[in-house]
């Protein structure tokens, strides 16, 4: 790359600028300080009275979906994968019989908080994290977020749901304990709605998925790709909002996660647990085990097999790059690491 570059998402019209002259080395975006905990509850931290480990079930609300030994009894030791309402949600179930038009209220407008908000306990293990679990817990994992996405989208006037993973106090995380948040919303979030908006009106001039045009271009230049399977890939977008952002789509059509189906010894779900392993692992040994988030992007919960819609799944590290005033009074991003070098450092580690 010899100059600065301007590069725009025409699908949602996110906008970055990638200049030589800024570009950081991948030791000033690395994590150089130890995880700092200290402000966050110590019993939860060490363990001691961690509500998601095996023992304190009694800790947590009833589960309300599990993966557990044959035979023992509900909210018991005996489970690998354990679904809970979140304690502080951002939704409330029982607000479904409420009228949810939208009240004006000046120029803005308001409806009622109704949505359901679980957490997904993904190892009775305090210590172990989805870069270091093995690939069947990861299959579980994952297999259990297709479950509680179909349970939700079952529910009534659910629109959207939106699995995301937090890990790292830096990253939102309140505690240690891998653990992963599903929520249920009768409306579609505002990044949503602008995404899809955005890819129907590609779909309508190119009658083509925008998505299946990315990721075919991306796999045919291949200077982003990190790794890859028959199935699915995991690369740094063309206009990435933060450095090292990585997205893990199916390379065929595909409109929502939950048509990702169940699992065997060669299932897609199998394929795309293991490249999400993967490519956490790079992360990790790439930027010195960061704080991350992970989330999804998927077709509405009440339309999931749009022709313009591609499910995708995110991962964004936590690195020293910070947003200054040019970036919040413009909505666009400075790049401090293009997607291209991004993208090299991850395939030069061994994962």
């Amino acid at each position: 790359m010899s100059s600065i570059e301007n590069r725009r998402n025409v699908v949602t019209g996110e906008m970055i600028i990638v200049s030589p002259g800024r570009e950081k080395s991948l030791e000033q975006l690395m994590r150089r300080a130890s995880r700092d905990w200290s402000g966050f509850n110590a019993a939860f931290v060490d363990g001691t009275r961690c509500p998601f480990c095996a023992g304190h079930e009694a800790h947590t609300p009833p589960e309300v979906m599990v993966y557990r030994q044959a035979g023992t009894p509900e909210n018991t030791p005996g489970w690998w994968v354990r679904v809970v309402p979140n304690l502080g949600p951002a939704a409330d179930e029982g607000l479904a019989d409420l009228v949810l038009n939208e009240r004006r209220m000046g120029i803005c407008g308001a409806t009622n908080g109704y949505g359901f908000h679980y957490v997904i306990v993904e190892s009775p293990m305090h210590d172990i994290g989805m870069q270091t679990m093995d690939l069947r817990q990861v299959c579980e994992v994952v297999h259990m977020w297709r479950a509680v996405s179909l349970m939700l989208a079952a529910k009534p006037n659910i629109a959207h749901i939106s699995l995301f993973k937090n890990v790292g106090p830096t990253a939102g995380a309140s505690q240690p304990h891998s653990h992963s948040q599903a929520v249920a919303l009768p409306v579609l979030p505002a990044a949503i709605l602008t995404e899809l908006r955005g890819a129907k009106i590609y779909h309508d001039d190119h009658k083509k998925c925008p998505f299946c045009e990315e990721i075919a271009w991306e796999l045919s230049v291949g200077h982003r790709i990190v790794a890859e399977t028959s199935r699915f890939v995991a690369w740094c977008p063309y206009v990435s909002m933060s450095p090292y952002q990585i997205r893990i789509s199916p390379k065929g059509h595909q409109s929502s996660f939950t048509q990702i189906g169940t699992y065997g010894d060669l299932s897609p779900l199998v394929e795309f647990a293991d490249l999400l392993r993967q490519v956490l692992a790079r992360m990790r040994s790439t930027l010195n085990d960061p704080d991350w988030n992970l989330y999804f992007h998927t077709a509405p919960s009440n339309n999931s097999d749009l022709p313009y819609s591609h499910w995708y799944c995110q991962t964004v590290p936590v690195t020293p790059a910070i947003q200054a005033g040019f970036e919040k009074g413009n909505g666009v991003i400075m790049l401090p690491r293009s997607p291209e070098s991004a993208a090299k450092d991850l395939r030069d580690v061994k994962p």
